[in-house]
């Protein structure tokens, strides 16, 4: 039908048409493409409609002006939600179990993998949307019975940390009937936990092992690894829920006690971070907005997952249908041989300025991209300045609506006293933050798991599942952190009466419910733990909207 109406009427929609919608019916037949890619005056009001810096326009011809307004297009992923690819790695009759599985930090492009009922673990390397199989860890037996993979974690010194749950098979014997030996069999029917580390630089490196008799009553519900010697694990009781504890422990020595020279025994330190059956009964509340009350806490139930923070300095609490984390501690001064006190217990929340007279409570994610510059003064000094950027979330207290933003801090020092090295997880450390964007369409889990973000290794990319629905907001740090002082972004994209920049999120439905997710290297690759196996998304310019299911081997 739009081929019957005049040039002139055609040029009159495309004007009047989204930038997606334009693009689009350029692409459909040669005719609609000719008049787009040669309509001047449409183009640059497409232009002057989309992010993006504009001084270079005017000189350019049609065709100059087209390639442009598709490569901003690509850039801010519009359209993608139709151009989009996804590969869905299946394991034949096998189910993945989500829990026990783990994604590595980005820059390693390693994942662990678990199936229910199986005791090894896959490890598994991404590359240009294939995955290779790295390695197969088989579980250390020192005599028979079944293991059950329970959680795994990655460290920072290349090696994969491992809790199991060992349960002896029972011997056959005249005096196993017994009522005091069944007794005494069923009472560790249970089974032991025991942590192995792999070294995943060196296969041939012995694994290390330990046990945890102090908890031989509780269930591990979260493990985090630092380094090569430093673990922490957040523990329930069995069977009284409301104790919990998150225990951080510290590798001393190591001994080669087993029959398998494969595997040594390692002993640690360890103490009690954290304790909410103590903390429940201490009627003391902090009133300081960064302090966490202990009511609180204790409101929010045990801690389900662990991440350390800082180069080890900080370890963060998650809790159950949380997006971010809800609390953390510094353990930089803790001295494991002589722990009396626990660290001060910090609430992540930062009153913020949202809007006019509005100030809301905002929980701050770990930035994902910084800037570090150099300034000589008038008086002669050089003085550095740093920025962050920041993913957080507010609810608002008596409405019950929750918010989505971009926020920045910043700070100075002496040039003098500057590292001068970009650490972006020390960023959140700032208390003063000021929100720059506000991403449009975010909503808050309503499930027990909690909404699970990412962002892209050069922070163009954030990425937010909430229970089986993508959404990912494509954007330009350097400008938001700046405040848009450069005009990258166009006016209809800055909320009324404030600088505020309004992202609109792409939306993918994932038929599957997300347990996990990360970016790989790649700005435009998404890597997603579901219940019904591992997805891989691509979401550049060059798909084609597949939908590809392939079977790994098991």
């Amino acid at each position: 039908m739009l081929l019957q109406l005049p040039t002139e009427l055609i040029q009159l929609v495309f004007q009047y048409s989204t930038t997606t919608a334009f693009l689009q019916a350029a692409f459909s037949c040669r005719t609609l493409y000719a008049i787009a890619s040669n309509c001047r005056e449409v183009l640059l009001h497409h232009l002057y409609q989309t992010p993006g810096l504009n001084e270079d326009l005017l000189p350019a011809d049609s065709k100059q002006l087209f390639r442009a307004l598709q490569k901003r297009a690509s850039q801010h992923l519009y359209g993608a939600q139709f151009t989009a690819s996804c590969t869905c790695f299946h394991f034949g009759s096998l189910v993945l179990d989500v829990k026990a599985s783990s994604l590595a930090p980005s820059e390693h492009q390693t994942f662990a993998l678990v199936y229910k009922g199986h005791e090894d673990i896959q490890l598994f390397r991404t590359e240009n949307g294939q995955l290779q199989l790295k390695a197969c860890l088989k579980p250390q037996r020192f005599q028979a019975g079944v293991v059950e993979v329970l959680r795994t974690a990655f460290d920072a010194d290349d090696g994969l940390y491992v809790l199991q749950r060992f349960t002896p098979t029972a011997e056959e014997s005249p005096d196993s009937e017994h009522p005091f030996i069944r007794q005494a069999f069923n009472t560790y029917i249970r089974g032991q936990v025991y942590l192995i580390r792999y070294s995943l630089q060196s296969r041939q490196d012995p694994v290390r092992v330990c046990t945890f008799p102090d908890h031989a009553e509780y269930e591990p519900l979260a493990l985090a690894a630092a380094h090569r010697d430093t673990f922490a694990i957040s523990w329930q009781h069995s069977r009284e829920s409301k104790e919990c504890e998150v225990v951080l422990y510290n590798v001393q020595s190591a001994s080669s006690a087993h029959s398998l020279s494969s595997a040594i025994d390692i002993a640690y330190d360890s103490c009690v971070l954290v304790d909410w059956t103590k903390q429940r009964q201490n009627d003391d509340v902090h009133h300081h907005a960064r302090l966490a009350s202990p009511r609180f806490e204790c409101e929010k139930g045990p801690v389900i997952d662990l991440a350390f923070n800082d180069r080890s300095t900080q370890i963060l609490y998650y809790h159950r249908a949380q997006t971010l984390y809800r609390s953390f501690q510094n353990i930089e001064r803790i001295n494991m041989n002589s722990f009396a006190v626990q660290p001060t217990l910090y609430q992540n929340s930062s009153l913020v300025q949202f809007s006019g007279s509005l100030r809301l409570l905002f929980s701050i994610d770990i930035p994902f991209y910084g800037t570090h510059a150099t300034r000589v003064e008038e008086n002669g000094h050089p003085r550095c300045q740093w920025k962050y950027l920041a993913f957080g979330i507010a609810t608002h207290r008596t409405e019950d609506w929750t918010v989505a933003c971009l926020l920045k801090s910043e700070a100075f020092c002496s040039s003098e006293h500057c590292g001068h090295v970009l650490n972006l997880e020390r960023g959140r450390r700032f208390l003063n933050w000021t929100v720059v964007a506000r991403l449009w369409g975010f909503q808050d889990s309503n499930n027990s798991l909690g909404c699970k973000v990412a962002t892209s290794k050069h922070g163009t990319r954030i990425a937010v599942a909430n229970w089986n629905v993508l959404y990912i907001w494509a954007l330009q740090p350097s400008a938001l952190i700046e405040q848009n002082s450069n005009g990258y972004y166009p006016s209809l994209l800055q909320s009324p009466g404030s600088a505020m920049v309004e992202l609109r999120p792409l939306v993918i439905p994932l038929y599957a419910v997300c347990f996990e997710l990360r970016f790989t290297d790649v700005e435009d690759e998404l890597l997603a733990i579901t219940d019904r196996g591992l997805m891989y998304w691509n979401l550049g310019p060059l798909g084609r909207g597949q939908r590809i299911t392939e079977e790994l081997p098991a």
